[in-house]
């Protein structure tokens, strides 16, 4: 299912152009980006604990996995960036 667009283009008095975009992500977006999430933070539990001694590593954990839920969930470009390199990666002759 593809994105669906919606975008407001609003030309006011002066020179300049105003334009404001919302970009309404479909489910296989949405699913590829929580599998891509689950990985990440699958990865980070598991080398963090192997990289820093205890108690700084709950302490890293709890940031990391904090900032990677942000980037994942929140972070429109972040976002972009992830279904880019799906759809770049889709588009790969095989």
């Amino acid at each position: 299912m593809p994105l669906t667009h919606q975008a407001t283009v609003k030309i006011e008095s002066s020179s300049s152009v105003r334009a404001d975009a919302k970009v309404i992500r479909g489910p296989q977006s949405w699913t590829f980006i929580y599998i891509v999430l689950t990985f990440a933070a699958a990865i980070e539990l598991a080398m963090i604990p192997l990289l820093v001694d205890a108690p700084w590593n709950t302490i890293l954990c709890v940031a990391i996995v904090a900032l990677t839920i942000y980037l994942f969930l929140f972070n429109g470009w972040f976002q972009n960036k992830l279904i880019g390199v799906k759809g770049w990666y889709e588009g790969k002759a095989r």
